[in-house]
């Protein structure tokens, strides 16, 4: 998943798999992204521009 990451050309080919789950979260994390690695783990980052992202963290969501 990060190679697919660092070889995207744009923040929007993020989507491109569906099986990642891509998303923008909300609430007291607006402005956050992420992606479904497995069950309930899932990649989390900011956007900085369109090829780069920042905070990348895996955490378990539950």
């Amino acid at each position: 998943m990060l190679a697919f990451i660092d070889a995207t050309g744009s923040f929007d080919e993020l989507a491109i798999p569906p099986s990642y789950g891509f998303h923008a979260l909300t609430g007291g994390r607006d402005g956050w992204f992420a992606m479904t690695v497995t069950k309930n783990w899932r990649l989390v980052f900011t956007k900085v521009d369109e090829t780069t992202i920042a905070h990348l963290d895996l955490e378990d969501y539950h």
